[in-house]
Parts: structure tokens; sequence; C-alpha cells
């Protein structure tokens, strides 16, 4: 979550709001980083998590890492992470993992501010 968060604010004008949330969609939890950068260069959604790639001249620093770990970690733990440029400007970043079975009966709640 770290790289897609620092991604955004990355490619995000500075005072402009990252929107972040998860939900639970059935059996997965979903994580949704969305900023309002440039956003992505159409046909390259996908192409953006290939080891050593950055697209939309790259200005910021980087070496084309952080979103194929992110993918991997993701696919690694039987999840997804894709990507796609939201209708009013900027990037979505949308990470699914699925559930335990623990966890889909946990009764915890996430409070607005809240610290651990």
């Amino acid at each position: 979550m770290l790289n897609l968060l620092e991604n955004a604010a990355k490619y995000t004008p500075p005072g402009s709001p990252i929107d972040v949330s998860a939900r639970v969609l059935g059996a997965n939890m979903v994580v949704e980083v969305a900023d309002r950068g440039e956003g992505i260069p159409a046909g390259q959604e996908e192409r953006i998590f290939d080891k050593f790639v950055r697209v939309g001249g790259a200005r910021q620093g980087g070496f084309g890492l952080g979103l194929a770990i992110c993918r991997a970690i993701a696919v690694a733990h039987g999840g997804t992470c894709v990507a796609q440029n939201r209708p009013q400007g900027g990037a979505v970043f949308r990470v699914t993992l699925p559930l335990g079975e623990d966890t889909r009966t946990s009764d915890a709640t996430v409070r607005q501010g809240a610290t651990t």
C-alpha cells in the first residue's frame, strides 16, 4: 500500500486530495487509491505494472519498480492490482485481496481518524 500511496503523492499536484477507500466486497477486501494527477497514458494501463517501466514523461524519480512490486504482492496473496483513469482526471489503483475465513466473520470496525 505504501508504494501506491507514494506513487499517488508523486504524481498529484501539490494541495490536491488523494482518496483512499477500503470495503469488503463478497469474499474480498478492495482497497482503492485515487489521485488527481495526469492519469495514465491511453493503452498503458497494463504496461505500468511491468518492471522498470515509467510512462508519461516520468519526470518524477524512481526506478519503475513500485507498481510491479504492488502487483506481485497482491498476486502472491491470491489477489489483483489494476489501474484505470478516472473520468474526472487522475488515476485509480485498485487492490483486491481474498479474505480469510476468520476475517470475514470479524466485527472489527474502522473509524475515521482512528489510530492503532
